[in-house]
């Protein structure tokens, strides 16, 4: 009983003292030290953030062009209804993506359009059609490690035939 009065007894001149000494405002000025560093760590966060879900936009789109172009035999050839699928899909109102569609031609990329000849490797030859998606990324922010937009892409192909 007699500690607990003492306590409550020297807790206001602590106080005091402690005001005497200048420590008063610390909290304040930590959080003003602090506060342009976390916000500089949450701007980059959010365009990190932003351009993941930008590379996730675009690998959807271009799914979305060669899932177009497998609908049957006239689609795969109809390049402006693939591009078309591709911009519908990402939202692309302004024509702000790069949408490239090819057919006739190897997994690698190789230009083959006779059935007859053979893709390099354990591939087979085939009617391919692979859908290209394309844009440059902008940060909010102009970071020193970072020149210019950031080019973002995404491919998907399928053998249709």
């Amino acid at each position: 009983m007699m500690g607990r009065l003492l306590t409550d007894l020297v807790a206001p001149f602590a106080r005091i003292r402690r005001r005497r000494l200048g420590e008063s405002g610390v909290a304040a000025m930590e959080f003003a030290l602090a506060t342009p560093v976390l916000a500089l760590m949450m701007t980059g966060g959010f365009d990190f953030g932003r351009a993941l879900y930008e590379q996730n936009r675009l690998a959807s789109a271009a799914s979305a062009g060669v899932q177009y172009a497998s609908q049957n035999t006239a689609s795969w050839t109809n390049t402006t209804g693939i591009v078309a699928a591709v911009r519908s899909d990402a939202g692309d109102t302004t024509n702000s993506l790069t949408v490239t569609a090819g057919e006739c031609t190897c997994p690698t990329g190789t230009a083959l359009c006779s059935t007859a000849a053979t893709c390099t490797g354990s591939t087979v030859a085939g009617t391919y059609v692979k859908v290209a998606v394309s844009e440059s990324y902008a940060t909010l922010v102009n970071y020193p490690f970072l020149t210019g937009p950031i080019p973002l892409s995404a491919q998907s192909m399928i053998r249709v035939q």
